[in-house]
């Protein structure tokens, strides 16, 4: 049984984290509204399910990417809040690493929509 309580209070931190980085984080609500608004286009659009998986599984890569940056730069901010050369560089990674995602999932929608968009006439 304790074994059982210590991994249903995982999920409790779990959801704690995925609270916070939503709560605090201004980056979450901007990749909230873009999430909202591609799963409203995928609704409208009538997308089939293969596009559908491919945006839900990169809009989950785009939100667990900035809660891992998010992460790290807290982590960076508890050792130093001096310039620190290597926790600069170590943010700016994970930063980049948001950004290349972003970056391919804005590929990817376009990939995906265009053929919906051409055959409504845009």
């Amino acid at each position: 049984m304790n074994r059982i309580n210590k991994h249903l209070r995982s999920y409790r931190y779990a959801l704690r984290g995925i609270y916070l980085a939503f709560r605090y984080e201004n980056n979450m609500l901007f990749h909230l509204l873009a999430a909202i608004a591609v799963v409203t286009l995928n609704i409208i659009l009538k997308i089939d399910k293969t596009d559908w998986l491919i945006t839900l599984i990169l809009i989950g890569l785009v939100i667990t990417a900035e809660i891992f940056n998010t992460a790290i730069e807290t982590l960076a901010d508890r050792v130093t809040k001096e310039q620190d050369p290597l926790i600069a560089k170590t943010k700016d990674l994970a930063s980049g690493a948001v950004l290349v995602i972003c970056c391919f999932a804005a590929i990817c929608a376009v990939i995906i929509y265009f053929p919906y968009f051409l055959a409504l006439g845009f």
